[in-house]
Parts: structure tokens; C-alpha cells; sequence
């Protein structure tokens, strides 16, 4: 080390403050400079530039060889390396590359006793920073030299911490921080192969939240993800170091369990998982409760194969949530062949809406004091190229499971208005079109403007457009809904309640809401003539839509019996098989003409028509 000259601004250990007196003289305010391989007279020449600078500080360290002053754990560090080159080596530049190993880490500028732009150029693609000739040094050159390695050793620090950046969202889920599905896969893979080397098992969960779609529409976004946040600090608090928790999107997550000693562990850890995610979870000062679905697929048993084994996961998560939710399925092998023929009905479904393939049947509502049909509910049917004519049932789960509900429930919209539009320009005014509408179509934001421009392109008046909405979409969220409805019934359309007495039945909310009809579920309908519990529901059912100035309609109406109690009961409006089964359009078309079902006057008997249904 060097002893600094008088009037330097010195501290121990042969440290040397040089710069403007300005300020504070902490060693640790300035640019600490290593000077290593110097002589007595450089020194002397670096320490009096430096002094002179008006911009920067410097605490000035000088070392005899690089080694002494970088290898040993007592050596001063540094911000930037000034490195003395010899005239000897100036060709090779060995002393450029000797600092790259020993301070990889360090910006260095070269001090060279002469050299052209081609030696300066191959100490550059050496590592160095800088490049300056001792002979032509001055205060401007050197600070600036100092100052542009720096700079350009910040910037590469920079690079690479956004490159770290870059490459963790390349493969985490910016949400939770837990690996994303690339990163997932990938690890599954390896993880895969490596336990079949050694023989090890390793099991897949497949991990979904029940209803989640619910809590978004219902909370809003951001406590949907402060709960996916909250729930993946869960997930990872039940795993073992070595088990990896994934992010698949939305509100899916993996769990990847290793060095299982019995695939049934896995069950063991899914029973953990599901006690620890449906313990409510406090956001924003809410209690909000959860449940959740998981699927149990394991290596080696049921595949060796990473995608397969993703795919078998994925079926047992949904044989749990088609059990009901709030469980765990381990996979088996009957329930490949169901998710066989499910996946083959969705792929099928998506291209039902462009080939035509989904057609709207409709079922006549009967009027017995006008005695005549005055409306249609129009009802999806599926024809399958392969199965054949398919109810609603089968094939609208995975509609909703898929989001297709969407385009489906437009699909169904428009088809429906533009029907009884035609109906009504042959002749058949006034006929209502009702059509069903679900709670995903119902908590869509643009889904009154789906309506009007439904009304729009068809020309049906908004008067002969029923829309019928399910006591449990209603209820969600009641300031929701009841701002839907008004818009809905700012458009001039007739709403009603589809299936009451099912649901939630809150009767307190229907005044608030904009109801026109109260549909009576044929659950109560089917043995209303047989069993009074029934028979006093129905007759309540009635008798509050009286009062509160509704119209009902009874669904499932088959026999006279079920329709002279119901009359009696004040409700005159009615639809079931007595009246008709859900036919083509041009069958309904004959139908408005000659019904199935009339009254003969002067009897108590109906006549039914040979119509065809």
C-alpha cells in the first residue's frame, strides 16, 4: 500500500480521499479506485488528477500486482480497477484477462504506456472498460474514463437483472409467484424421467376452485385475486421441499409430488389440501368462503407419459367436480373412456354453432281463458351427426364448464326472435317467445345490448320477447341484477322467474325486482294432484303472484287432473306434454293454426288435435 502525500486528504489503511473538499470526506462517499501495477511516479500522476477533479470523489487504494490486492480476504474492495500495463505486455494484453478471473465482477480500465485503436479495441473484447494512455492523461480523460466504466458495469448489472426478471416471468406466474404451466411441464418431464431411473413413484394434482367464476362477478376482480394469492401461500404450505405447486391459469392449479414411498400418499396430501383451502379466508375485511376440486393421477401407475399424466389428473378433477365438488378423485381407468366421450362432445360442439348443427324446438304456452296458444319456449336441441337428436342435458354442462354457453346463448337469442318475427309477419301476432338465458349470458355486462340488438336485426317487438332467468342468477348479487333488469325492461321485454320454488325463493327480493312472471317448477307440478305438500306450495305460489300482480305459468302439465286443480287454483296459463311436446318450427307453425289441445264448448272435456308432435 501507499502512504499518502501531504495535503492529500488521507485515511488509515492507505486509503487516500482525492477530489472536491465539498461535502462530506467519507471514504464511503466516493469512487473507490484500485490502482494496481503502478509505479511511484504514476501513483503520484493518478492521485494528483483525481485531486483536481471538480465532479467526483475518489478514495485512491493502490496494490503492487493484482493477486495481493483481489485474492486476499483482507484486501480493500473496490468500485473500478485501474489496471498498468506494461509496454511488454501490451501485445497479448495477458494482465486484462488475469483480472477478468480473479475480479469478474470489477470495471477495468487498462493505463497503458502507448497503443493504437487496435490495441485499445482487443483490451475492450478483453473485458476492460476503458482505455487510456498514461502520456496523454490529464484530469478530463481520466474521470471520464472512470466514469464511462462505471456507467457501462451499472448498465450490464441492469441488463442482467432484467434478463433474471425477464426469465422469471418467462416461467412464474406474476400473480402468485408460483411456476407457471410451462415451467410445470417442464419440471414434470424431468422429474418423470428421473424417477424412472431410480425407480421412484411421483403423483400429479390437479387442483380447481368451485364457483370461482361466482365470487369474480359477485366481489369483483380483486378479491378473486387476492383469494388465488392467499390460496397458492396454502397450497405451498402443505407440500415438501421437493414437491413444486403450479399456476395453470385462472383458477386451475398442479401440484407435482416426488419420491412418493405409496402413490397413496397422494391422497393423504389431496385430503390436507382440502381441509386447509376451504378454511374461509379473510380479504378486505370480508369472510369468504371456498371449496375446491382435486384430481389424483400417478407415475408410474397410470402412465409414463408427462402429457398423459396432466390428462388423466384432468379427468379425475372432473369426475370430483361432477360428484359434487368439495373432494378428491384418484384416476381409474373407466373414467377415461367418459372423458373420452366428453372431450369428443366438446370438440364436436364447437363446430355445431358454424355447421348448423344446434336447432331450436319449440313448446306451445297455453292460455285456457282465451283458449289458445299465446306463446313458445324456445328449446336448444343438438343434432349430433353421429348420436343422433340431443337433449339440452347432455351436452350444456360442457357448454358452461367451456364458456361455449356464450356464443350458444346469442345463438339461441337471435334464432329465437327471428322465428317469432316470421311467425308474426305470417299472420300470428302477439305470439311471446320466451327464451332461457343463463347465469353466465345474465351476469355478462353487454348482455342488455345482446338483447337490443337481437330485437334489432330480428324487428320483433321487445313486448314479444320473454326472457326467462334462474332464481339463482338473480340472486348472486341483487344491486347487479336489479340494474340488468331495469335495462332489460328499458327495452321493453317481459322477464320471468324459470323454475321457482327450486332455488333460493327470497321472497323478499321479489318486489324489488322487475319480474313479470313467476314460472311454476314441474317438480311441484308432476304431483300436485297427489301429494298436498305440493298442492299447498302451488296454491301459495299462485295466490303470491296475484298479489304482487304476476302472471304464473305451470310447467309440466301431462294430465286433465293436474290442469282443472291448477285452474281452480286461479292459474290459467300452462305448458307440458297435454298441450304439445317441443316440436320443429314448422310443426309449431301447423300447431298456431290447429292446436293439439282445445277446449270443446259446452263440455268438460278437451279435444286434442291429431297434430303431429
Amino acid at each position: 500500500m501507499f502512504q499518502a502525500a501531504p495535503g492529500s486528504r488521507c485515511r488509515g489503511g492507505g486509503v487516500c480521499v482525492v477530489g472536491p473538499s465539498e461535502g462530506p470526506e467519507s471514504p464511503g462517499d466516493a469512487v473507490r479506485v484500485l490502482l494496481v501495477g503502478a509505479s511511484d511516479a504514476d501513483l503520484a500522476r493518478v492521485r494528483d488528477l483525481l485531486e483536481r477533479s471538480a465532479a467526483m470523489r475518489f478514495a485512491l487504494t493502490a496494490a503492487p500486482q493484482l493477486p495481493d490486492s483481489l485474492v486476499n480476504p483482507d484486501a480493500p474492495r473496490a468500485d473500478v480497477l485501474l489496471l498498468r500495463v506494461a509496454a511488454s505486455d501490451l501485445p497479448e494484453l495477458a494482465p486484462v484477462a488475469r483480472a477478468r478471473l480473479v475480479a469478474p465482477g470489477m470495471p477495468i480500465v487498462v493505463l497503458a504506456d502507448a497503443g493504437d485503436e487496435s490495441i485499445a479495441l482487443r483490451a475492450l473484447q478483453n473485458g476492460a472498460r476503458g482505455f487510456v494512455v498514461i502520456g496523454e492523461l490529464c484530469t478530463r480523460s481520466l474521470v471520464t474514463a472512470i466514469a464511462t466504466a462505471l456507467d457501462n458495469y451499472r448498465m450490464i448489472l441492469q441488463l442482467d437483472s432484467a434478463r433474471e426478471r425477464a426469465k422469471h416471468l418467462a416461467t412464474h406466474d406474476p400473480l402468485t409467484g408460483l411456476a407457471n404451466r410451462a415451467m410445470f411441464q417442464d419440471q414434470l418431464a424431468q422429474e418423470m424421467f428421473a424417477a424412472s431411473r431410480a425407480g421412484d413413484s411421483l403423483a400429479m394434482l390437479s387442483i380447481d376452485l368451485d364457483g370461482f367464476e361466482t365470487i369474480n362477478d359477485s366481489l369483483g376482480h380483486a378479491v378473486g385475486d387476492g383469494l388465488l394469492r392467499s390460496l397458492a401461500r396454502r397450497i405451498n404450505a402443505c407440500l415438501s421441499k421437493g414437491d413444486l405447486a403450479a399456476r395453470l391459469g385462472g383458477d386451475e392449479f398442479g401440484v407435482m409430488l416426488n419420491h412418493l414411498s405409496d402413490p397413496k400418499d397422494a391422497a393423504i396430501v389431496a385430503r390436507k389440501l382440502l381441509a386447509e383451502l376451504s378454511e374461509p379466508i379473510h380479504f378486505r375485511s370480508q369472510l369468504t368462503a371456498i371449496r375446491c376440486s382435486i384430481g389424483i393421477a400417478s407415475f408410474p401407475g397410470d402412465t409414463r407419459d408427462p402429457e398423459q399424466l396432466v390428462r388423466k389428473a384432468d379427468t379425475a378433477l372432473h369426475h370430483a367436480k361432477e360428484s359434487g365438488g368439495a373432494s378428491f378423485a384418484v384416476y381409474r381407468d373407466e373414467m377415461g373412456a367418459a372423458a373420452q366421450k366428453r372431450f369428443a362432445l366438446e370438440d364436436k360442439l364447437r363446430s355445431a354453432l358454424d355447421d348448423r348443427g344446434l336447432v331450436l324446438h319449440y313448446q306451445p304456452q297455453y292460455d285456457l281463458t282465451r283458449n289458445r296458444i299465446v306463446g313458445a319456449e324456445a328449446l336448444l336441441r343438438w343434432q349430433h351427426p353421429e348420436l343422433g337428436l340431443l337433449a339440452p342435458g347432455e351436452f350444456l354442462p360442457i357448454a358452461e364448464e367451456t364458456g361455449l354457453i356464450l356464443p350458444i346463448g346469442a345463438w339461441v337469442l337471435r334464432s329465437a326472435c327471428e322465428q317469432n318475427a316470421q311467425w308474426s309477419r305470417a299472420g300470428h301476432r302477439g305470439l311471446r317467445m320466451s327464451v332461457n338465458v343463463s347465469a353466465q349470458q345474465f351476469l355478462d355486462p353487454a348482455f342488455a345490448e345482446h338483447v337490443r340488438r337481437a330485437l334489432d336485426a330480428s324487428g320483433l317487438p321487445p313486448v314479444s320477447l320473454e326472457l326467462e332467468l334462474t332464481e339463482s342468477s338473480l340472486l348472486s348479487d341483487v344491486n347487479v341484477t336489479v340494474d340488468t333488469l331495469c335495462r332489460l325492461k328499458d327495452l321493453g321485454v317481459r322477464l320471468a322467474i324459470d323454475d321457482f320454488g327450486t332455488g333460493y325463493s327470497a321472497l323478499a327480493y321479489l318486489k324489488r325486482l322487475p319480474i313479470d312472471v313467476i314460472k311454476i317448477d314441474q317438480s311441484f307440478v308432476r304431483t300436485v294432484t297427489t301429494d298436498l305438500a305440493d298442492a299447498t306450495i302451488t296454491e301459495m305460489i299462485v295466490k303470491l303472484a296475484s298479489g304482487l300482480n304476476l302472471t304464473t305459468i305451470a310447467e309440466g302439465v301431462e294430465t286433465l287432473e293436474q290442469l282443472l286443480l291448477l285452474g281452480s287454483y286461479g292459474c290459467t296459463r300452462m305448458q307440458g306434454f297435454l298441450f304439445g311436446k317441443p316440436v320443429p318450427a314448422e310443426t309449431f307453425a301447423q300447431w298456431l293454426d290447429n292446436p293439439p289441445f282445445r277446449w270443446v264448448s259446452g263440455t268438460d272435456a278437451p279435444r286434442e288435435a291429431s297434430a303431429p308432435n
